[in-house]
């Protein structure tokens, strides 16, 4: 079965890089979807730094579709200034950007990607930890910083300096969010008993509220006590 998955996957991302047309489709089961379209960055002056989340290209991305068809697509990576996913084309300069219309979420390096559109705010988030009832994501942003004639600041290039920052998605609202020991306590209804187990466990493993890995430890212990 496994193979068989492999196969259909690679059949797939070969589909995808051979789409050159502006509005291309991919074909998944006899029917064609539009996941995006191809095109051509124009080279500008030296900045340092880069708008793609990840370092590297040779990331695989496993894309769940919204009729739960799932495919792989090869040298993907997160474009933060865009708020896309974009896949180098092999052999070629051009560049497949991917669009959420009919895509539910990814999967790069074992994480979760997710778009969604709030308060006229189209962004894309990692899943830090999801419930029925909420989402702890992640979301990044970029700024360009500009050259400075002047030596003492030591910058004579424009550079991308990238950011992230929490949110939760809560009551289909999507708001900022602190990893800190009161909005833990918030997402557990302040119940008494259970934050007294919790504390004794964060105790014993000497984890933090503030830390990332951290915070989907105790969520887990606390939503299977």
């Amino acid at each position: 079965m496994k193979k068989i998955l492999g196969i259909l996957c690679l059949l797939l991302s070969i589909s995808v890089y051979t789409q050159t047309n502006f509005n291309a489709g991919i074909a998944t089961g006899g029917n064609d979807y539009n996941y995006g379209s191809t095109f051509f960055y124009n080279t500008r002056n030296v900045v340092l730094g880069s708008v793609y989340l990840f370092e590297e290209w040779n990331n695989n991305a496993e894309i769940h579709t919204l009729s739960n068809e799932r495919f792989l697509v090869r040298n993907i990576n997160l474009n933060i200034n865009r708020n896309a996913f974009e896949a180098k084309l092999t052999d070629s300069d051009s560049i497949f950007s991917f669009n959420f219309n009919n895509i539910k979420h990814l999967v790069i390096n074992d994480k979760i990607y997710k778009n969604y559109f709030y308060n006229d705010d189209n962004r894309v988030y990692e899943i830090i930890y999801e419930t029925s009832k909420f989402s702890i994501m992640k979301g990044f942003s970029i700024k360009l910083v500009t050259s400075s004639g002047n030596p003492m600041v030591n910058r004579s290039n424009d550079k991308y300096a990238k950011f992230s920052s929490y949110f939760i998605k809560l009551n289909n609202s999507i708001k900022p969010f602190r990893l800190r020991k009161k909005s833990i306590y918030n997402l557990l209804d302040d119940d008494k008993n259970i934050i007294q187990r919790l504390e004794s466990f964060v105790n014993t493993k000497n984890l933090s509220y503030k830390r990332e890995n951290d915070v989907v430890q105790i969520l887990d212990y606390a939503f299977n006590l």
